[in-house]
């Protein structure tokens, strides 16, 4: 758990709509059609889980999201009493709960199904070190990022303090969790990579018995990953997409919560799911808040005015008026102040970073669902309206992964300005990334330093950093939890031989900035090659486009940061470089400007670009003037990207220069494929079916690469399969130089991207014998199901329960249909909102007390 300006704090983070049942349309349908190739209930839910939710986590927040959060589409539990499930230590120290617990529903699980009451949990007596334990391992179906949430029964004879270990490939991370709060729901630890299969030791949940006080650590449930649908009923089945696109009225049904939350109209009829989710948001809010903490509530939406002529920011808070840009607030207090903060600091950064004309309307009140009192009496709630999705000058912005940034980190600083000016604190903001990073090796291990992060002056980036966070990973995918340090070195002792991975994240009293984009290092004496990590793009250019025609949504456009660039693509290249047992260091390319890196003392320098800089910028003249001098003094150089060339054709003439003197191509016309092979006559005859990444291979899109034309000195030594259009150009200008028009990261199997890079060590003597051509690669195993889960009973699924009555309230609020206004958001409130509000302060507090009042174990 970091610590921050929101340490102390809890943020109930809402994306809005999703993916719902339409009785209808008799099928699964989002509650917002595709309009100018944008879908709100998917641009919320990419915005503010690859977003804000870690922003606000790096500030120290708690934050609970309504929609689940994990892109993961895998997902596994183990329950107690699973095969996965093992208990270490003295039989004595361990019992069972009479409390209910997680149990595995039927699959489809139906619509009014509670899971926290399906199954039971056990306890383990606490004492002052740790004498026990009991551990969770899935098997997991296949490699990835995924989120890591534990599930307990909470009560008094808790401890405070229960220690859960999370083991991942990175290493080991350690939590403490008050388990006398939140209980029967699923607690989010944090986001971890695991290797596929079952590994006690990097892929595992262990509970330890030591803690400060007396009493007991509940055992139930640990889920690994988000997973797909599994709510339906044989009227219709399960959504087979990605949880994290169902709206929040299946996602509080499966964190556990009542029906009166997830269904508050009553019987569970499928017509009831689509209102029934505006209204579950915020009633699982109260329903998880506990007393004592403090808690807002934020929603992420974007609207519509249906004539396409409206744009910008508004927000929203409760009063019993319907949307006419009148404000008369009759919400929980404290909803204005929050709302106005965040309000102007969207004002501010989106003027500041997006359009100077950005228009922000004055803050609103309505009798929207979501922030209706009656649902959610205990905390101050906003809904906003960050743009328009049918206004065709806002859908541009919302189409870009960095408006999305600036807009998650205006909301993220608004909440801290606006926490510290209640508090009386003053304001300190999470400084920015650091840019500028290099790992090289230093007698006996490895030396990282990297430049302050910059700041600016016009109050939109963070503070400045008083100290760093150092990350190490093996293969730049699973990573530990860091060493801190004040100054911007940091040095290491490593054996010759090993390869390692680096990056910085930037602290201060604010909290922790994103870490910057990955380096990393093979030890050795001398190293020959550097590798420079130049590839900056993330813009609309690299959005993909997902066919949802089955839903009538056509092609939206998807921002997935891990398909198009996370920062990672170091590690393929380092992977492949060390593959052949040669040393190298490496750097991002801004590290050049700063005079942290130099090609001094190496023989060969990998420059990749990606799909290009920063909104596609080639090389700057700094950094042509530096290869140039490299190659003209003998240096070789691998010089590789999607669009390197037609970006330097574009240029000026000293970039038209660099493009034919040195890498000895230029730009031809043809259309380019995602397969390339060798030229049969050439020295990479032998590199065959080399496939490359869309997006969805497990890497980051190549787009549409160049098609090459061989320059003068230049010759085409790759081609894209069954033509003689080029994808690859060697030459020798001074040194040796080759010129892939694709990247090398891009190529989807590493054996290939380690033979063609091999080659070229040998080419340049590196390499004293050139690697064999890969042999034919296996099919990848069939992963399994999406949702794995088995039951203690030994039946998978477990026997169906029998069907719980419905869930039925005598009286309910008025519900208006969802396009009434706007976004829709409008359900609930108006005249009867104060009988309402007393009812359910009624209702709210006896929850609270009926949670904490049992002292069963």
């Amino acid at each position: 758990m970091h610590s921050g300006a929101l340490s102390g704090k809890t943020v109930y983070l809402s994306p809005g709509h999703g993916f719902y049942r339409s009785a209808p349309l008799a099928r699964w349908a989002t509650q917002r059609p595709n309009t100018n190739d944008v879908v709100e209930d998917l641009v919320s839910a990419e915005t503010l889980n690859q977003y804000l939710l870690p922003m606000l986590m790096g500030a120290g927040a708690v934050v609970v999201p309504l929609r689940e959060p994990d892109l993961n589409r895998r997902m596994a539990i183990v329950n107690n009493g699973d095969p996965g499930y093992a208990e270490v230590g003295d039989a004595s120290l361990f019992g069972t709960s009479p409390v209910p617990g997680w149990g595995p529903p039927s699959s489809p699980m139906a619509n009014n199904v509670e899971p926290f009451k399906l199954g039971g949990s056990r306890w383990m007596t606490a004492a002052s070190q740790a004498t026990a334990s009991a551990s969770w391992v899935p098997d997991l179906p296949e490699e990835g990022a995924r989120y890591v949430y534990v599930a307990y029964t909470a009560d008094p004879s808790r401890v405070p303090d229960a220690h859960f270990v999370v083991r991942h490939a990175g290493g080991e991370s350690h939590f403490r969790i008050n388990q006398r709060r939140h209980g029967g729901t699923w607690v989010m630890l944090g986001r971890f990579y695991f290797k596929k299969g079952q590994d006690p030791a990097k892929g595992a949940v262990v509970a330890l018995n030591d803690s400060t006080s007396q009493g007991s650590v509940s055992l139930d449930a640990v889920r690994f990953g988000g997973g797909t649908g599994f709510i339906g009923d044989t009227e219709m089945g399960p959504l087979p997409r990605p949880r994290y696109e169902e709206c929040a009225r299946y996602h509080t049904q499966f964190s556990g919560a009542p029906a009166a939350v997830f269904a508050p109209s009553g019987a569970n009829r499928l017509s009831n799911e689509r209102n029934d989710d505006v209204t579950a948001r915020s009633r699982f809010a109260a329903w998880d808040h506990e007393e004592g903490e403090d808690a807002v509530y934020v929603a992420w939406h974007t609207n519509a005015s249906g004539t396409g002529t409206a744009y910008g920011t508004e927000g929203y808070v409760y009063g019993p008026n319907p949307v006419d840009g009148t404000l008369n607030f009759t919400g929980v207090p404290g909803s204005d102040v929050m709302a106005q903060a965040l309000l102007d600091e969207l004002d501010h950064d989106l003027k500041a970073r997006v359009d100077p004309n950005w228009r922000t309307r004055k803050l609103r009140s309505a009798y929207f669902g979501e922030v209706n009192p009656a649902h959610n009496p205990e905390m101050p709630s906003v809904l906003l309206e960050v743009a328009y999705h049918d206004s065709v000058q806002d859908a541009v912005h919302l189409r870009e992964a960095d408006f999305r940034r600036v807009a998650a980190r205006a909301l993220l600083q608004g909440l801290i300005k606006y926490f510290a000016q209640r508090d009386g604190t003053p304001v300190h903001l999470p400084p920015e990334p650091p840019t500028a990073v290099v790992a090289r090796n230093k007698a006996g291990g490895v030396e990282v330093r990297w430049e302050p992060p910059s700041t600016d002056s016009d109050d939109v980036g963070g503070h400045a950093a008083t100290a760093y966070r150092v990350y190490q990973s093996e293969d730049g995918l699973g990573w530990d939890e860091g060493q801190e340090t004040a100054g911007t070195t940091f040095t290491l002792e490593l054996p010759v031989g090993t390869t390692r991975y680096f990056r910085v994240a930037a602290l201060n009293a604010g909290g922790e900035s994103f870490p910057s984009d990955a380096v990393g290092v093979r030890t050795g004496a001398a190293p020959p090659v550097l590798i420079v990590n130049a590839f900056d793009r993330l813009d609309a250019s690299m959005n993909l486009t997902e066919d949802l025609t089955p839903y009538d949504l056509g092609s939206p456009v998807r921002v997935l940061l891990e398909a198009m660039n996370d920062g990672s693509s170091v590690r393929r290249h380092g992977a492949a470089v060390a593959r052949h047992a040669v040393a190298f260091d490496s750097a991002t390319n801004e590290a050049f400007a700063s005079g942290l890196a130099e090609f001094t003392g190496y023989s060969l320098v990998d420059w990749f670009t990606g799909r290009g800089g920063v909104k596609g910028a080639p090389p700057t003249r700094m950094e042509q003037d530096a290869l140039r001098a490299f190659v003209s003094g003998g240096g070789h150089l691998l010089f590789s990207g999607s669009h390197a060339a037609s970006q330097l054709l574009a240029g000026g003439v000293e970039d038209q220069a660099f493009l034919a003197d040195i890498l000895r191509a230029s730009v031809e016309s043809g259309t380019s494929s995602l397969l390339v092979e060798g030229q049969p006559t050439q020295w990479l005859a032998s590199a065959t079916h080399l496939m490359l990444d869309d997006g969805t291979l497990g890497g980051l899109a190549v787009g549409s690469p160049d098609v090459l034309a061989p320059a003068g000195g230049g010759t085409s030594v790759l081609r894209y399969a069954g033509t003689e259009l080029s994808a690859g150009v060697a030459s020798a200008p001074g040194g040796q130089v080759l010129f892939l028009g694709v990247p090398l990261e891009g190529i989807v199997s590493p054996w290939r991207r380690e033979y063609v890079l091999g080659t070229f060590l040998a080419r340049t003597g590196l390499l004293a014998v050139a690697p064999a051509p890969p042999g034919d690669e296996p099919s990848p195993p069939d992963p399994g199901p999406a949702n794995q889960w088995t039951a203690a009973t030994g039946n998978d699924p477990r026997p169906p329960d029998p069907t719980p009555p419905p869930y039925v309230v005598d009286g309910v609020p008025d519900f208006y249909d969802a396009a009434d206004t706007g976004c829709g958001c409008g359900t609930g409130g108006g005249p009867v909102f104060m009988a309402w509000l007393s009812l359910l302060v009624t209702v709210q507090l006896q929850r609270a007390r009926r949670r904490g009042a049992h002292s069963s174990r």
